[in-house]
């Protein structure tokens, strides 16, 4: 009995050993830690919109008057002048801005950005100078408008964090400008002594100038990204912008006109100059992300992802939507319109074309041409694809021109914003892997807006044996113009290289038939003949702007987790 228990309790004790061996040898079932989250960072593209107000910088506009003849009073002019006014440039800004950050350490964050702005600031001024010569009193004036219709800035940044507050950064900023600037400024000279009457009451002149001027923008700001919205930021920024200055010098409008029988009125020659400088305050919104950021797989042992290694090879899964965001350089074909002379004339001489013998039996003047400027815009792509291969896609953007006559009309006519909407159908080639050409076929619908004309002036020649032809011409210039909308077909290749699932860059062309036709008013003046005065000449341009539109940027895809291809 004794040795019974003794094995008994034995057993037991080698069995309690063994099975707390065993145990010691299972695995442990006890969770590893939970990933720290990752430290806040600046570095990365990011994207967004901004609203603000611009006001002027007290600047002055100055300008003179002097005569080239003194017309009745041969050989002494009249007396010139010189002014200057004030000049308040004010007006809503808004666009977007494109940039990328690098942050160095934890304290410095180096980036560029670049930003487009729609812009409605603009000034007006007058001066009016009494001058009282030998010739008895006059009063010389100048009206002056100045308008910027949009611009934008290439600039860099410096930016300075806290280690305690990593997600708010105080930069600075400054690089270059650029927008297009419109200046008007009209010119007299109101004469009140005796004999003004025979003199038509005053000289009048008119000087323009609309172009795209560049300079320079400096300023700062601070930036701030939620903890809860990482991804987000929200920025408040001043920005001086300085365009230069501009001239406006004037053509005369009825100077050297006969007024008596062997004298002329007085021409003189008017000039003024207009700095184009504001300061802007505005806010934005920013979106952050980092396309070329890897993180390799996490190991088979459960470490911790590692940062080291190549990256993962590219997979195509199927991400049905898609958003480009580009820049484009608009190029229109050397298409020649044609300009038609569509209106009676004067009453009892005829259209213009008949006055100078260059119109043709319908209506077609001979010699005259037009053509479109080019242009670099920003644009945006929304597409949807149906499948991997098959997409519809909707471009969108805006985009400025200046419409040009050349030959017997040679002036930069006119000025327009066109907003082209296209909507294509494309085929995607997925069997190269991240490198994915495509094609694409649409419809393009063209709207023009904000359509005005330069004032230039030209001088239309005749023909030999043409009425008026002794006067060797008329100056004329159009006084109104609108644009029909125009349909047309759109032809597109690209390529995508995508550098994962979601992002990738874009290279694209696209050729857009486009042939609006634009309406306007000449009026001319036939210096030989003071007593037609103003001539008004409806005419009808072509106008084949049919562009080669050359684009890259970024694109994005996305929702592949929420849909399934379509077919």
């Amino acid at each position: 009995m004794k040795n019974f228990v003794r094995g008994a309790l034995a057993a037991l004790v080698v069995g309690s050993v063994g099975a707390a061996a065993q145990a010691a040898d299972l695995p442990r079932y006890k969770a590893p830690p939970p990933p720290l989250p990752p430290a806040f960072t600046w570095t990365g593209l990011y994207g967004g919109v901004n609203i603000g107000y611009a006001f002027g910088a007290s600047s002055q506009e100055t300008g003179g008057l002097s005569y080239l003849s003194g017309g009745v009073f041969a050989p002494v002019a009249p007396l010139g002048s010189t002014w200057t006014t004030g000049q308040n440039l004010q007006g809503v800004v808004g666009g977007g801005q494109l940039g990328y950050n690098y942050q160095f350490n934890p304290w410095l964050v180096l980036g560029a950005e670049a930003d487009i702005q729609a812009a409605d600031i603009g000034s007006h001024g007058n001066a009016a100078i009494g001058i009282v010569d030998v010739f008895g009193p006059h009063v010389q004036s100048v009206n002056s408008t100045k308008k910027v219709d949009w611009f934008g800035t290439v600039r860099g940044r410096v930016g300075f964090t806290l280690p305690s507050m990593p997600n708010l950064m105080v930069y600075g900023t400054g690089g270059f400008a650029y927008g297009q600037v419109v200046h008007n400024a009209g010119f007299a000279d109101n004469y009140t002594f005796a004999g003004a009457a025979l003199l038509g009451g005053g000289a009048l002149g008119h000087g323009y100038y609309d172009n795209t001027r560049v300079g320079w923008a400096a300023g700062g700001g601070v930036e701030w990204s939620p903890s809860m919205f990482p991804t987000w930021s929200l920025k408040a920024e001043y920005l001086y912008v300085d365009l230069g200055s501009t001239r406006a010098n004037s053509v005369p409008l009825n100077g050297g006109v006969p007024a008596l029988i062997g004298f002329t009125t007085p021409v003189f020659a008017g000039t003024q100059n207009s700095p184009t400088r504001f300061h802007t305050v505005r806010a934005g919104i920013n979106w952050h992300f980092d396309p070329f950021a890897v993180v390799a797989p996490s190991s088979t042992s459960g470490a911790l992802p590692s940062v080291k290694g190549p990256p993962p090879a590219f997979v195509d899964s199927y991400q049905p939507f898609q958003v480009r965001l580009k820049v484009a350089g608009v190029i229109p074909l050397d298409g020649h319109g044609k300009v038609y002379d569509s209106g009676a004339g004067y009453p009892g001489l005829g259209s213009i074309g008949r006055l100078s013998g260059l119109t043709g039996a319908n209506g077609l003047i001979a010699g005259a041409s037009t053509n479109t400027s080019t242009s670099i815009i920003p644009m945006l792509d929304v597409a949807y694809y149906l499948n991997k291969n098959w997409a519809i896609e909707a471009i969108c953007c805006v985009a400025p021109h200046h419409i040009q006559g050349t030959g017997t009309i040679a002036s930069d006519f006119a000025r327009a914003w066109l907003f082209p909407p296209s909507l294509m159908v494309q085929y995607h080639f997925t069997n190269f892997g991240a490198i994915q050409p495509y094609l694409g076929v649409g419809v393009n619908f063209t709207t023009f807006w904000n359509t005005r004309v330069n004032n230039d002036t030209w001088s239309i020649p005749f023909a030999p044996g043409a009425p008026l032809a002794a006067a060797g011409g008329v100056f004329s210039t159009f006084q109104y113009a609108t644009v029909s909308p125009s349909w047309g077909v759109v032809g597109q290749a690209g390529v995508d290289y995508m550098l994962n699932d979601h992002w990738g860059v874009n290279l694209d062309v696209k050729y857009i038939g486009l042939h609006p036709m634009v309406h306007s008013t000449v009026i001319s003046f036939a210096p030989a003949a003071p007593v037609l005065g103003a001539i008004f000449i409806p005419v009808k341009v072509s106008l084949p702007i049919n562009p080669i539109v050359i684009s890259a940027g970024l694109t994005y895809r996305f929702g592949g987790s929420l849909l399934s291809p379509l077919f």
